[in-house]
């Protein structure tokens, strides 16, 4: 007897709501004023998703925390209410398929999995069950932890599509990684280090300066960017013989305030240092959606023969078309971590009732992934 599926369970969810006064009926209104409130909370009476014939029901075990993509979110699932949206949060998980629509034919009940939930789902990571679809997932090695698991996959496949599908890395470049202690960076670094090529990447503080020291094998040439920001350039100039880097990734760099989330902007490289660093016909991979380029450097990446390039990860999921690739990237993500050579950082875990809190203080978390774990 297949086990029976559970009608209601706990879920993580933000409620993102505007405070101020509504608009008056008929009259034209600016919420430019208006405030953004968010509230990390668990509802315990979320439905559990019906099972389709192609889909699986999976226990989560574990499930990476990231800080929303609120735009994202707002794309492929527009609110009809524009006082109140109501936003899943995590979407990396890890887990024990507990049922199988009757069309499954590669995984059956009992399979430990991993995979990300697609965005229009709508469906919550830091759940106690969710639904995907088969090809959705892979499984996962015995040899690897539910937290390393879910720990890794959505940083890897952010990675391996910056690197390998956007930024077309071949052996024997140089690839500046911003930010390489973040959970993207670090993994970043190491997919860049198995492809032979020079990595350098840069430290904001002293810890994220010992982390990235403690690789093995050690990275290229780590830029301090706690005194001036200035050094990027120069750095990167010094050790390309002045050529420039011919790839860079800015992974878990923001370079503008987004959705109220205000980093040091001593520490953040302004964008004519990022082009300035660029070799001729460089590639420049940003994760920043709203990037903007005045003429000035839109004619510097014109002289440089530069391209720009936009990461989206969660793009694979959106598309059924690229199924075969995108399982083909998880795949050998898995295999990297059961052989060891990929090595995610985990900074700690947290039960599901801890999540709300440990959310808010997310951002305060510059290196390693926070994950919840059950």
């Amino acid at each position: 007897m297949p086990p029976v599926s559970p009608r209601k369970m706990r879920s993580v969810f933000l409620e993102e709501g505007k405070l101020g006064n509504p608009p008056a009926a008929g009259k034209l209104h600016k919420t430019d004023h208006l405030q953004i409130h968010r509230e990390f909370y668990i509802d315990g009476g979320t439905e559990v998703p019906v099972i389709s014939q192609d889909s699986v029901l999976v226990q989560v075990k574990a499930c990476g925390l990231t800080r929303p993509a609120y735009n994202a979110f707002r794309e492929v699932s527009p609110s009809t209410d524009n006082i109140k949206t109501r936003l899943p949060v995590g979407c990396e998980v890890s887990g024990i398929i507990q049922s199988c629509g009757t069309e499954v034919t590669t995984l059956r009940p009992g399979d430990t999995v991993v995979g990300i939930i697609p965005m229009d789902y709508g469906q919550s990571g830091c759940s106690e069950y969710v639904v995907l679809n088969e090809y959705d997932v892979v499984k996962k090695p015995t040899s690897v932890s539910y937290v390393e698991a879910a720990g890794c996959i959505g940083d890897a496949v952010k990675a391996y599509t910056a690197l390998h599908y956007l930024g077309r890395m071949c052996s024997g470049e140089t690839v500046l990684v911003l930010n390489g202690a973040s959970p993207a960076g670090s993994i970043a670094i190491q997919l860049a280090m198995m492809g032979g090529v020079k990595v350098l990447t840069t430290a904001a503080s002293t810890e994220e300066l010992l982390y990235l020291q403690s690789f093995q094998p050690s990275i290229g040439h780590i830029i301090d960017m706690t005194t001036r920001s200035s050094a990027l350039r120069a750095s990167c100039l010094e050790e390309t013989a002045g050529h420039g880097v011919d790839l860079i990734l800015d992974l878990g760099c923001s370079q503008y305030p987004v959705d109220g989330y205000v980093e040091n902007d001593r520490i953040l490289p302004q964008k004519y240092d990022v082009i300035s660093c660029l070799a001729v016909g460089g590639r420049w991979i940003t994760s920043q959606p709203d990037l903007h380029l005045d003429p000035n450097n839109s004619r510097l990446m014109w002289l440089k023969c530069g391209s720009v390039g936009y990461l989206n990860e969660h793009s694979w999921v959106l598309s059924p078309a690229q199924a075969g690739r995108y399982q083909h990237i998880l795949l050998d993500i898995m295999e990297k971590l059961a052989d060891r050579s990929l090595r995610p950082n985990i900074h700690h875990t947290v039960m599901l009732d801890g999540v709300p809190d440990a959310m808010k203080t997310l951002d305060t978390v510059r290196v390693g992934k926070v994950v919840m774990a059950s």
